[in-house]
């Protein structure tokens, strides 16, 4: 059997082990309290995630490539969760706040929204190793077709990680008060999972 290639970022790894702990951690908390011996049941905060975390922080620097069977692995564990969708969307949000370039005020707003499109796109195959999805017309019209996330996570949960990286990208890149929506799925037996921007109220 040929071995599977190494095409995604460590980043992706490390964004999603973040994701959990910052989830799973207590809202309030005193500063002398041992979170990680006092809370055992708090899977993000397990001594197993923080070594973790320190190992993909150590393959982020030397810009190592996972596969994607080292991802899925890791993305099971969210699946089971009943905020997995959660925990996707703050995965997605976290990469684009890594990732993408803020926002260039003096252009008008149809250029920055232009270059974020432009950024989305590039960032997207870098950080997973291969095109994922595109823009259809309009002015926010994002579709992913034989989603990899889809493929892994039946439910669609996973397919929040798209929702949380647009978002965090229009905010970023173009004006806050652009608003991404999922308004189509493959998991509902859409031909493509479709994510479209409005503006807020």
């Amino acid at each position: 059997m040929p071995e599977a290639q190494a095409d995604i970022a460590a980043e992706v790894t490390l964004a999603l082990l973040e994701a959990i702990k910052t989830r799973d951690r207590p809202r309030e908390f005193l500063d002398d309290d041992d979170i990680y011996r006092t809370m055992p049941r708090r899977f993000g905060l397990s001594a197993v995630v923080e070594r973790q975390i320190e190992l993909y922080r150590q393959r982020a620097r030397k810009r190592v490539r996972l596969t994607t069977a080292e991802l899925a692995d890791f993305m099971e564990l969210v699946i089971r969760r009943p905020d997995s969708a959660e925990i996707f969307r703050e995965m997605g949000a976290a990469l684009a706040a890594k990732q993408l370039p803020g926002r260039a005020w003096w252009l008008p707003r149809f250029l920055r929204l232009r270059r974020t499109k432009k950024k989305i796109r590039g960032s997207l195959r870098q950080l997973f190793g291969r095109r994922i999805g595109g823009f259809a017309a309009g002015t926010f019209i994002f579709e992913v077709s034989a989603s990899p996330f889809v493929q892994v996570d039946p439910s669609g949960d996973a397919c929040e990680i798209v929702t949380g990286y647009c978002q965090q990208a229009l905010a970023k890149g173009v004006d806050p008060g652009m608003r991404v929506t999922k308004r189509r799925c493959e998991t509902r037996g859409d031909g493509a999972c479709r994510w479209v921007a409005d503006f807020g109220s």
